[in-house]
């Protein structure tokens, strides 16, 4: 079985709402990224609301570091805000290779 680093989001963020892209950025800067040689598991327990800069960088930041990263515990409307991002990028016509490493997989 695979080990994970778990990483409680709301604790990292101090509050349950995702709502600036530099908060993604902060997160992928200050604690993903240091840990990229782990397998990482985020969890998304208490988040209820994130918004689409968020999703975007987030996305963005994901695409571009080398850890293995695992969502879980996502509300359906922070998933829905993912599916949406995710969606804007495939009408961009990101290859299929790209689009399946982005989409945020449930643990």
């Amino acid at each position: 079985m695979t080990e994970y680093k778990e990483i409680k989001l709301e604790k990292i963020v101090n509050h349950t709402i995702l709502g600036m892209r530099y908060i993604a950025e902060n997160l992928f800067n200050d604690v993903i990224n240091k840990n990229a040689s782990m397998n990482i598991l985020i969890d998304f327990q208490n988040i209820t609301f994130m918004s689409r800069s968020f999703a975007q960088e987030y996305v963005y930041q994901k695409r571009n570091t080398n850890a293995e990263i695992v969502e879980k515990n996502m509300d359906d409307n922070v998933r829905k805000m993912f599916d949406v991002v995710i969606k804007s990028l495939k009408e961009e016509e990101i290859d299929v290779e790209d689009q399946q490493h982005i989409i945020c997989t449930q643990y």
